[in-house]
């Protein structure tokens, strides 16, 4: 990962009103990367939609550094920050834009919907090179993630995905 310093800022971000689960940190980073800052985030599908190693890694290593707590709490690791007054600034104004966008648009929304949202954006982005129609794009996710989302629900999230720009 090569900004881990805006990653860091990022998640200071994320936390600021919530305990974020580690599924929700890797899809919002996700978002974020695909509103256009630059992380060097490499994502591929899982089975919990789009996810990334690095980052993975460099929130295990802000946990060893004592920047954060992972603590697991039921089925999810939750995030919380040891000192909510320490972060770096690196981001950039139009970044810190984007990043608050994101937090606007999807940082209340469970981590199963935020997992939809950018499975949809992933196939349709990555996967398809946003070059397949909106059936397309459902039905790879439908294969991909099995029953876990009904067609109405995907239907539904890929308009909203559309409305903001991330599907085209």
């Amino acid at each position: 990962m090569k900004n881990y310093a805006k990653c860091e800022e990022i998640l200071h971000y994320i936390c600021q009103n919530q305990e974020p689960g580690k599924k929700m940190v890797q899809k919002l980073m996700y978002l974020m990367e695909r509103k256009g800052i630059d992380l060097g985030l490499n994502y591929s599908i899982h089975f919990y939609g789009p996810y990334s190693a690095s980052l993975d890694d460099a929130l295990h290593a802000l946990e060893a550094r004592g920047i954060i707590n992972i603590t697991m709490d039921h089925l999810t690791h939750k995030i919380t920050p040891v000192d909510r007054n320490h972060f770096p600034r690196e981001l950039e104004e139009g970044e810190k834009k984007a990043v608050f966008d994101v937090l606007s648009n999807f940082g209340k929304k469970s981590a199963a919907d935020l997992e939809a949202y950018t499975t949809l954006d992933y196939v349709a982005h990555t996967m398809l090179g946003d070059e397949g129609t909106e059936e397309q794009v459902i039905q790879d996710v439908l294969k991909i993630k099995s029953k876990k989302f009904s067609l109405e629900e995907l239907q539904e999230k890929y308009q909203v995905m559309k409305q903001l720009n991330y599907i085209y």
